[in-house]
């Protein structure tokens, strides 16, 4: 097996649930995964090692999917389905269907956020990237990327949420 191939089977299922959260579309998410790994074989030779491959790929899936939106459709973003599961094992079905909503809500709420507040959140929180890598993927400063999940965490206060339900650790 080819270190490419090695590469799309490590990694093709967190490519496709990064842009799933971004476009919320099945077929969509799986179009933009394969045209995610076509540019990323395209520029193998020219990737540098500075960053690890999930984020380079990230990045390279973020690029692919800003530019399907930018021709197709106004920005929507961010369905944490992937990210923020409801627990099936051992939860009966009421304690799910609570869960469920709950998760309605906040899917709901970060949809309120800013762009940049949502990346940034999906970015570091669902993905738990650090601070580079987050900048790495999103072109930033890492100075931008902490002042805006602040901010980001600041909104989500206003709509009601706490630090603990949040999970306070954007410096790391």
């Amino acid at each position: 097996m080819s270190s490419f191939e090695q590469m799309y089977r490590e990694e093709s299922d967190a490519v496709y649930s990064y842009i799933r959260m971004l476009v919320r579309d099945h077929p969509l998410a799986e179009d933009l995964t394969q045209e995610t790994f076509v540019k990323a074989y395209r520029s193998l030779e020219h990737r540098r090692g500075d960053s690890a491959v999930r984020t380079w790929l990230i990045a390279i899936a973020r690029n692919t999917t800003i530019d399907y939106m930018r021709r197709r459709k106004p920005w929507q973003y961010v369905k944490l389905e992937a990210g923020l599961q409801v627990s099936g094992s051992g939860s009966n079905p009421e304690e799910r269907a609570v869960a469920s909503e709950r998760l309605e809500e906040v899917e709901q709420d970060i949809q309120r956020l800013k762009r940049p507040q949502r990346e940034c959140l999906l970015l570091r929180r669902v993905y738990g990237f650090s601070v580079k890598e987050t900048a790495d993927v999103l072109g930033w400063k890492e100075g931008r990327v902490k002042v805006t999940l602040q901010r980001a965490v600041r909104q989500l206060e206003e709509y009601g949420y706490t630090r603990e339900e949040e999970s306070d650790h954007e410096t790391s």
